[in-house]
């Protein structure tokens, strides 16, 4: 029951959070949040709690961090009418299972249209996050957090608003599978060794490379959930 109150709870702090931000429009685009200890005493929630909800803000392209610099919000916003209050009950309904059929259904395609559409600065950064997952996992870091922007930079490379306003919907009810399974060290060697072979196919502009490599890792994710 405790751990029940606790994800509502960051899922409440998120959603004010979310107001504060988007509608009260406390923080300007590109501004940066107040310190963590200060922002949890506004919220009158743990600081663990405020990271959690803002791993979801981040995953929703509301938040970025940036290491050594601070919590900032992001210089485009998404897409006004995302209702954050329906996702809560979203993420406690649906199986992890279909979750990750979703992703199966759609990530191939858009990391299809990446490889047509993607500048050479978006690559880099596509490289860039990849890395990022690499060096995480290996300090024993939150590498779920690091994934999810890495295949949110895919997301936005792929230049299609449609899939940028779905991924983040489904990609934080992810997040709460990979922080709870008991798989959590076979999806981390899973994520890293298919992140390199989705990274080779992008970096070549190789479409159907890439779409076939994205399908295979969906379905590795799939397998590990069921083991």
């Amino acid at each position: 029951m405790a751990e029940i109150k606790k994800a509502k709870l960051s899922e409440q702090t998120s959603d004010r959070l979310y107001e504060m931000i988007v509608e009260e429009q406390r923080y300007a685009p590109g501004s940066k949040l107040p310190n963590e200890n200060d922002l949890s005493g506004e919220l009158k929630v743990s600081r663990t709690t405020l990271r959690e909800a803002i791993s979801f803000l981040v995953a929703q392209g509301v938040l970025e961090i940036r290491r050594g610099k601070g919590t900032f919000v992001a210089e485009e916003l998404p897409a006004a009418g995302l209702d954050l209050t329906s996702l809560a009950g979203l993420r406690s309904r649906v199986r992890a299972k279909d979750l990750f059929e979703m992703r199966l259904i759609f990530e191939p395609a858009t990391v299809a249209l990446a490889c047509l559409r993607a500048t050479d600065d978006e690559l880099a950064q596509i490289e860039k996050r990849a890395r990022r997952v690499e060096r995480i996992a290996a300090e024993g870091g939150d590498w779920p957090l690091a994934d999810q922007e890495f295949h949110w930079a895919i997301i936005k490379a792929s230049h299609n608003e449609y899939m940028r306003r779905l991924y983040p919907i489904i990609n934080s009810a992810v997040n709460e599978i990979l922080q709870i399974s008991q798989n959590r060290q076979h999806m981390q060697d899973v994520a890293l060794s298919d992140n390199r072979m989705i990274l080779e196919f992008l970096m070549k502009r190789d479409e159907d490379g890439a779409r076939h490599a994205m399908s295979i890792h969906m379905k590795h994710l799939i397998s590990t959930l069921q083991d």
